[in-house]
């Protein structure tokens, strides 16, 4: 596909890693870039993506066919290796996109590939998913997540009207993981540090808040227990709209994507 064709269907894009930058001890930003990003959706900060990684022996992953019954390999043994990510960043008239990773050491593909990614390497993504666009207009927002909800979240303050108000909770496992993230003056940014088993502290400090519920966004996502602590109370004591809130669990604590991938859903459909 040359520069001037527009990408059709919901074929992924494949993009050539332009730099790394560390950006804390444990979150690392990757910025890659194609020239089939000018034409990528453009009101996607802070949306899903898959990232689609080689797998080991290939120099880049191996694209679908697109088919009327969705993505299709011809040999599903050559299928990529697939981690579900938030853009950060998209600028589109400069063809780069900018991908931040959470780093928890060498043992998982997407931490393997942050830690080891050089300019040059081949990686694709899928277009966005998720709510369009993941920040409804509203007056209050409340937001809580861990590291893995960074980049969304920063995205998201980023794009606040200034006369918000709300609160924002977010909790890292070291204290240089805290950013100095920029957001509306009415809104609080409030950072906890504890390990990824204990965060009733952070869902308290949730709970205590003067929450409104009319003209309110409500947005939760991170590690399952943060999420499913705080969707509790938001549907049950606050009877908040079920379009008022999203709660999507990222990840499970003990767990790979793999593994969690079907209980992650269970987790969303389940309101109880």
């Amino acid at each position: 596909m040359s520069a001037n064709d527009k990408p059709t269907g919901r074929r992924p894009v494949m993009l050539t890693v332009k730099h790394i930058q560390d950006i804390t001890p444990s979150y690392r930003r990757i910025c890659c870039t194609s020239p089939d990003l000018a034409h990528y959706p453009e009101c996607s900060h802070g949306a899903h993506i898959k990232l689609m990684l080689p797998q080991p022996g290939q120099l880049e992953p191996v694209l679908p066919e697109l088919t009327d019954k969705g993505p299709k390999w011809a040999d599903p043994q050559q299928k990529p290796i697939l981690r579900t990510f938030s853009i950060r960043a998209l600028r589109r008239e400069q063809h780069e996109i900018d991908i931040d990773v959470a780093m928890h050491g060498d043992i998982g593909p997407a931490s393997q590939f942050a830690l080891h990614a050089k300019p040059g390497d081949k990686v694709a993504i899928s277009l966005p998913g998720g709510p369009h666009p993941m920040l409804k207009p509203a007056r209050h927002y409340y937001m809580a997540g861990d590291l893995t909800a960074v980049p969304a979240l920063s995205a998201m303050l980023e794009e606040m009207p200034a006369d918000s108000q709300g609160y924002i909770a977010i909790q890292v496992t070291d204290e240089r993981d805290i950013q100095d993230l920029p957001h509306p003056e009415g809104v609080e940014v409030r950072w906890f540090v504890g390990t990824p088993d204990s965060y009733q502290t952070l869902i308290d400090s949730v709970i205590a808040q003067p929450l409104v519920s009319d003209n309110s966004y409500f947005w939760l996502a991170g590690e399952e227990q943060i999420v499913v602590g705080l969707r509790k109370h938001v549907r049950r004591n606050l009877e908040v709209d079920r379009k008022s809130v999203y709660a999507v669990p990222y990840w499970r604590y003990g767990k790979n994507e793999e593994a969690y991938h079907q209980q992650r859903h269970n987790v969303m459909d389940d309101e109880s």
